[in-house]
Order: structure tokens, then C-alpha cells, then sequence
């Protein structure tokens, strides 16, 4: 008889339960297959997928993304029905069904605009960067899909009536990389073997207490980061990596690979459930388009990446603007990594 893969444990994820009516469950199988249900207050199922042993690491993310979007969504207010809904949504998704994403996207509109500058939670306006303090303005916008072609409208629309003479714009380059229709389905990454032993040499600590996102540690991310390094420079990284890392020396694979394939992001999103079974890529000629937005604007503007373990520029309309900057300005990731929906924000010298 095939036994139950033991490195995988049954869990359940009860604390919504009182606001939601659901309980997400995560069950391992005999032959290392994997069932994520939703199940409600009555015990039934509202909603399953089953993953066979290669598909692992889809039945993490779901499992991930299933927990959170019942915590944002309660967040937000949203009634049990209306969650549930999206709940199905997220399930169907991963078990390759199609799905309308109208009324879902409806539902998230009721996150009205603002221009009210209030740090995200966890987070303070004001930072101070080598003696000097400025303020970062996190912007609030509506939901951005990629039925928004151009992202130089939405800055116009919700940052322009903000600017200051002298002020920094930043702009999330997830924001860029959707309205550039970077996008692909994770089913559309076919994870080679290369891919599944660098990605499982990444630590991000799923299951822990440490965890805090998947980052390129599955297979699925490591082979389109992969593609957009290239096999050659992957490898010849992962080589120069395997050599220097006993003496110390981190780092390098990242560095030699380049920022376009660390910017790779999968998964991309629970909240908005479009992406929520997407892989990001890197957008197209950020500093291009960090140029053309400082020119409609009159002002700098960065494209940036930013996470937990800290922020970068992928394109910069000045070269003036350091990367030391840029990474102690956003040590601390300001603008969120879950359903904060601030993608711009206006630092300004206080």
C-alpha cells in the first residue's frame, strides 16, 4: 500500500470561522496526492482540489492563499455569501475551471479611492534616511487589472492632483508589469528538473513561524525565473553559488541572474483573484517607462520591487537616485504585500 508522503501533516485554519463559515483544511494522501477544501459550519465541502505529488507546491500556494483571502476578506467587511463566492472562485481556479471575474471584481470596487495619506498598518509615514526625514504618501487606488493598458492614465488620475515641486514618485512594479499584461497562468510553466532543484534550495521556510512568502522556492517560480535569466546564466549562477557559499559569500546567484528574473513573482496575488493562479514577470524597459512617466509629470519617478527582505529599483528616470537610497527609503515595505492596494507612493523631503 502507497503511504501518506511524511514530510506533509494534515492542518485546518478555523480563525475565520465565526466571521466567514468556513474552515480551510489541508489533508495528504496516500501516494503523496493532497486534498484543500473549504468546508463549512455543517462539515460539507464548499469547495475542493486535489493535487497529485508533482503539484506540491500548488497545493501550498492554495492553501496559503485560501487562508489569507478568508482573512482579508473578513477584513474588509464583505458578507459570508459574498466570500464564499470567491472561495469557489479560488478553488476552481486551481483546478483549471474558467472563471468570470466580473462579479468578484464588483465586490472589491466597494475599497473606494482615496487621497487620505495613512501608513499601512505596521508601518509609519515618516522615515529617516542618513539624517534626513521624508515622508512617504502611500496612494490608495481601485483595483488594477489588465484590462488597464497603460499605467501613465492611473497615475494621472490618482497621484498627479498630489505632487509637490521636489517630490519622488515610486511605482509598484507589479502595477507596471499587469498594465504591460506580464501575466501568465501557472499552468502555463511546465517546472523542468533544473527548476525543481534550484527551487528547493531556496529557504522560505514554509511551515514555519519564519515563513513569510514563497518567493522563488518552488518549482513553478524557479523555472520562470529561470526563463527570464536564461538557462545558461542560471546554471553558471547556481554554479558560481554552490562554489562561494561555504566561504560565506549570498547572494551572487541573485546578483549574476539580474533584477528582471528576481522581480519573477508567483504566486502573484490572493486578493484579486484574477492573478490569484498567475505568475508575474518582470515589466518591460522599467526605466523607459520611469522616464516617460517623469516627463508627463515633472517630477523622478522609480520603478520599484519591494518585499520583506527589502527593496530595489528596477528603473530609475535619474541615475542620480542610488540603490542605498532606495533600499533604506523602503527598508521596511511600506506599501504592503497583501491587499493594502497603495501600487504608488509620493515621497516627499519633510
Amino acid at each position: 500500500m502507497a503511504k501518506i508522503n511524511t514530510e506533509e501533516r494534515s492542518q485546518t485554519y478555523p480563525q475565520m470561522a465565526e466571521k466567514t463559515g468556513l474552515i480551510i483544511s489541508y489533508s495528504p494522501k496516500e501516494g503523496g496526492s493532497l486534498i484543500v477544501a473549504a468546508v463549512g459550519e455543517n462539515g460539507g465541502a464548499v469547495a475542493e482540489t486535489s493535487f497529485g505529488a508533482k503539484r506540491v507546491d500548488e497545493a501550498h500556494i492554495l492553501w496559503m492563499e485560501a487562508t489569507e483571502l478568508l482573512r482579508s476578506r473578513a477584513k474588509m467587511g464583505q458578507a459570508p455569501a459574498t466570500i464564499r463566492a470567491a472561495v469557489e472562485k479560488l478553488f476552481a481556479l486551481f483546478r483549471g475551471e474558467k472563471v468570470s471575474f466580473e462579479d468578484d471584481a464588483v465586490a472589491l470596487k466597494e475599497r473606494k479611492p482615496s487621497g487620505e495619506f495613512v501608513a499601512n498598518p505596521g508601518k509609519e509615514i515618516d522615515i529617516d534616511v542618513d539624517g534626513v526625514v521624508y515622508k512617504r504618501l502611500p496612494v490608495k487606488t481601485r483595483v488594477i487589472t489588465m484590462k488597464d493598458t497603460d499605467i501613465l492614465p492611473l497615475i494621472e488620475e490618482y497621484v498627479k492632483p498630489y505632487l509637490k515641486p521636489g517630490d519622488i514618485l515610486f511605482v509598484s512594479e507589479k502595477t507596471l508589469a499587469i498594465t504591460q499584461g506580464r501575466i501568465v497562468s501557472m499552468s502555463d510553466i511546465k517546472p523542468t528538473a533544473l527548476a525543481r532543484f534550484l527551487g528547493r534550495n531556496v529557504g522560505n521556510y514554509y511551515g514555519t513561524d519564519d515563513f513569510h512568502g514563497f518567493g522563488h522556492g518552488t518549482a513553478i517560480a524557479m523555472e520562470a525565473f529561470i526563463q527570464e535569466a536564461g538557462y545558461a546564466r542560471a546554471v553558471f549562477a547556481a554554479a558560481v553559488s554552490a562554489i562561494t557559499r561555504p566561504f560565506g559569500i549570498k547572494g551572487l546567484f541573485y546578483r549574476i541572474c539580474g533584477k528582471s528574473a528576481k522581480s519573477v513573482d508567483c504566486p502573484m496575488s490572493f486578493l484579486i483573484l484574477e492573478y490569484a493562479h498567475s505568475v508575474k514577470f518582470a515589466p518591460k524597459d522599467p526605466t523607459g517607462n520611469a522616464k516617460r512617466i517623469a516627463n508627463a509629470l515633472g517630477c523622478d519617478t522609480v520603478i520599484l520591487d519591494a518585499n520583506y527582505r527589502g527593496a530595489f529599483s528596477l528603473g530609475k528616470s535619474d541615475r542620480a537616485i542610488t540603490e542605498e537610497f532606495v533600499g533604506e527609503l523602503f527598508r521596511d515595505n511600506p506599501l504592503g504585500q497583501s491587499d493594502e492596494m497603495t501600487p504608488f507612493c509620493i515621497v516627499r523631503k519633510k
